[in-house]
């Protein structure tokens, strides 16, 4: 059996310009993984990230702390990369406010009120994954999911019997790998990716065509710190 961990970018910087970079928490969170691997997990054969800020970040963290190891050159993916949120929403929320107005109000306080914001966020989303074709400015779920399991497959392949693979990535990648392991349905693969933590790591075991989920969004490295202000999901 080989086995692959999925990384989860630590936290990002939402709410302000650029999303796209590390918090000051989330360069602790991968500060911590970082060390928790270098004293606990084995050595991998082969690091792959996507090729947002963010994941970048999260990996760089890993290499400083391995600096002094012998490691495997990553490899650069946009098999991994997360789905432009941004874009879905900026798409989508006029056409449901067209035929819901009163959603209007939820979409003014998003940025105020994190409830609202996941209200909205998970509507847009459901509305996403149950259009299928989305027009030539979105891309549509099914075309975004074949990408990453795509990726997912590529690595299967070159990585044979008893390897470890690394995947610095986010938690729509890591939700469309479960979903290939568990069979799940799009809408329940979607509400898997809202519980992935930041710096969270997800292990599967494969041999050839055979995937299996092997642990799920562990946290305990960042639980070990007793900080409840590192325990977080955006």
């Amino acid at each position: 059996m080989s086995l692959l961990y999925l990384i989860r970018h630590a936290q990002a910087s939402f709410g302000t310009a650029n999303y796209d970079c590390l918090s000051d928490t989330g360069n602790r969170q991968a500060d911590i993984l970082a060390s928790w691997f270098k004293r606990h997990a084995a050595a991998f054969d082969a690091i792959y990230a996507g090729t947002q800020q963010r994941h970048a970040q999260t990996l760089a963290a890993y290499l400083k702390a391995h600096a002094d190891a012998d490691l495997p050159a990553p490899h650069a993916t946009d098999a991994f990369n997360e789905y432009d949120s941004e874009n879905i929403l900026k798409t989508l929320i006029p056409e449901v406010i067209r035929e819901e107005p009163a959603f209007e109000k939820d979409v003014l306080q998003m940025l105020e009120s994190r409830r609202a914001f996941q209200k909205v966020y998970e509507k847009i989303m459901r509305r996403w994954i149950s259009r299928g074709e989305s027009g030539p400015h979105l891309e549509p779920w099914n075309t975004y999911a074949a990408r990453v399991k795509g990726g997912l497959g590529r690595i299967m392949a070159a990585h044979g019997s008893g390897s470890t693979v690394a995947v610095f990535t986010s938690g729509g990648p890591i939700s469309v790998c479960i979903q290939q392991a568990l069979d799940l349905s799009d809408e329940k693969t979607l509400e898997l990716t809202w519980q992935i933590m930041n710096a969270s790591v997800t292990r599967l075991k494969y041999r050839r065509n055979r995937l299996m989920l092997f642990g799920f969004n562990d946290v305990s490295h960042l639980e070990l710190e007793k900080n409840s202000r590192l325990l977080t999901y955006r």
